[in-house]
């Protein structure tokens, strides 16, 4: 048998051991467990933070929407009422056509008058622009009339000017009118 003493040194170096295994114990599991953990954590904490921020705003971002819905709804309805077409080619004696048709339906047939200009190619533009120069006379009536169904005709177009001129002083509501105008087509 062992004798006190032998087992006494035993029992000390049993507990350097133990000591000295709880240290590295515990230094492996702060290294290898506690440390990454902590590191995703906080990794994780940051996320959830960016989280909620992208939340928030798209959260504002949401609360719009409706308002944005309705102006787009809005927006639509102008552009379906604004069915203007650039043919994509010149159509001068289509659209000159067009004109002395509606002129003929409104009862513009005095003096009428049609004077296309040169047509004015843009260095950059996909399109061209060709002035027309019109002068007629007519009831002031029939000239609104004139001037509304040229509006709506379905080629888009731009009034540059208008002069509108009483002949008689006004008495008996006859016109002269005087219209500068653009048609546009697509350069090609």
């Amino acid at each position: 048998m062992r004798s006190l003493q032998t087992q006494a040194q035993w029992c000390q170096r049993a507990q350097w051991v133990l000591g000295l295994s709880l240290v590295v114990m515990v230094m492996g599991f702060y290294t290898f467990v506690y440390r990454p953990n902590s590191q995703r954590l906080g990794d994780l904490r940051d996320q959830i933070s960016t989280k909620k921020t992208t939340l928030s705003t798209n959260k504002a971002r949401a609360e719009i929407l409706p308002q944005v819905l309705v102006a787009v709804q809005s927006m639509q309805s102008r552009l379906d009422q604004f069915d203007k077409r650039i043919p994509a080619h010149n159509e001068l004696s289509d659209f000159i056509q067009r004109i002395t048709e509606i002129s003929d339906q409104t009862g513009l047939r005095n003096k009428w008058n049609v004077e296309p200009g040169v047509p004015l190619h843009g260095d950059q533009q996909r399109y061209a622009e060709w002035p027309i120069s019109m002068k007629f006379e007519g009831d002031f009536l029939n000239v609104c009339q004139f001037l509304g169904k040229t509006e709506r005709m379905d080629r888009l177009s731009r009034v540059k000017g208008l002069k509108i001129h009483s002949m008689d002083g006004g008495k008996s509501g006859n016109v002269q009118v005087e219209l500068s105008m653009n048609i546009y087509y697509l350069e090609g």
